[in-house]
């Protein structure tokens, strides 16, 4: 559905609400028509004038209704309501026939309308079993209706065209309704598609942002308070030189990512963490060749690379950090290790490990971030090939 959804555009919704808007409104006319054939027979004028106000009382009930669900207020009537209607326009029905024998069973068609009622947001089930009643009633009523006025050789033509007239209203107007109740849902859909995008959008956009920022300002901080321990003049400016270029390219890369074009290269990461942590004074041990995965490896596995390094920083008072990558044909897996973790901290995810071990799971790959003995936290990212 959701494939679907996003394959209808907005204009494809708008055309298919117009073509039902005005079926549902072409459907309300037939309501019309028992004006016409009430008024091609002779009756006492306080009977036609009781039909006609009948006839038209429930015409503005319907167009009513149709009006309210074509704005969206898509509610059902009670069951009582529905069969008040019904009995309504059944008895308008009865009367007709009663003192119009030609064209009186003609007014059937008011309950085939009514009766279409029992489909709006009820099960189509439920809503045949309740139309086959209504037929029952009305071919019953009918019946003696015939018979009772002395034209029993009519019960046969007139019980099947009150059947046919009403079942068959009572349907068509009902699918139609079912029909725009669907283009109302595929429209709520599309909403709802937008929507979850959107938000899909917001949330890489902040994962984004941490990986960035995260990642930067941890580099400041340390690289800052290295070049203010450091008694040499020229190795403190050079480490305030590279805090500039530090919060430069995080500018940069803010830049980018508000265009849309930013990437991640694992090959650039994994540079940038071995000089981090060979100024940090941190042993690293890399056993990775870049050139050995993919495009899409490569943006993800520096992802993944830049938080591991990031939460070993701020979460950790690391001597020593691991990282090896091993590509086979079906599997590349990148396995980051690093000390100094206090024993007793838990295994946790924070937002950042949060949103990798999503960006991992949604490319078909698996995601580990826990404490492991002696002392020692690993990051385990995994993708199929």
């Amino acid at each position: 559905m959701c494939c679907y959804v996003g394959c209808v555009s907005e204009t494809a919704i708008e055309s298919i609400r117009r073509s039902t808007r005005v079926m549902l409104l072409f459907t309300e006319l037939t309501a019309v028509l028992p004006i016409f054939f009430l008024l091609q027979e002779r009756r006492p004028w306080a009977v036609l004038g009781l039909l006609m106000a009948g006839v038209v009382a429930i015409i503005v009930i319907r167009v009513r209704g149709t009006l309210l669900r074509l704005r969206g207020l898509w509610e059902p009537y009670s069951y009582a309501r529905v069969y008040g209607l019904v009995a309504a326009a059944m008895g308008i029905a009865v009367l007709a026939a009663v003192t119009g024998s030609q064209t009186g069973v003609f007014t059937a068609i008011l309950v085939g309308i009514t009766a279409s009622e029992f489909f709006v947001a009820r099960p189509l089930g439920v809503a045949s079993r309740h139309v086959g009643i209504v037929v029952a009633l009305q071919s019953a009523a009918f019946w003696i209706v015939v018979v009772s006025t002395g034209h029993g050789d009519m019960v046969g033509p007139t019980l099947i065209g009150t059947i046919i007239m009403t079942s068959g209203l009572a349907y068509s107007v009902g699918l139609t309704y079912r029909w725009w109740e669907g283009v109302l849902k595929l429209e709520q859909a599309r909403r709802d598609a937008a929507e979850l995008a959107t938000t899909r959008e917001r949330l890489r956009l902040a994962e984004d942002l941490h990986d960035i920022l995260g990642h930067a300002l941890e580099v400041v901080s340390l690289k800052s308070e290295l070049a203010v321990r450091l008694t040499d003049p020229e190795k403190s400016k050079a480490e305030m030189i590279e805090v500039q270029r530090l919060a430069r390219n995080a500018l940069r890369d803010v830049r980018a990512l508000a265009h849309g074009n930013r990437r991640t290269d694992f090959g650039t990461e994994l540079t940038g963490a071995r000089g981090l942590l060979d100024s940090a004074g941190i042993a690293c041990d890399f056993d990775a060749d870049p050139t050995a995965l993919t495009t899409s490896e490569r943006d993800l596995f520096g992802r993944v690379l830049r938080e591991a390094m990031t939460n070993a920083l701020r979460h950790a008072d690391p001597r020593s950090c691991t990282v090896s990558l091993a590509v086979t044909p079906d599997q590349a897996t990148l396995r980051i290790v690093n000390d100094g973790v206090a024993p007793l901290q838990r295994d946790g995810e924070g937002s950042g490990l949060a949103g990798l071990a999503r960006r991992v799971e949604a490319s078909g790959g698996s995601f580990t971030a826990r404490a492991v003995e002696p002392a020692s936290f690993e990051v385990i990212a995994s993708l199929p090939r």
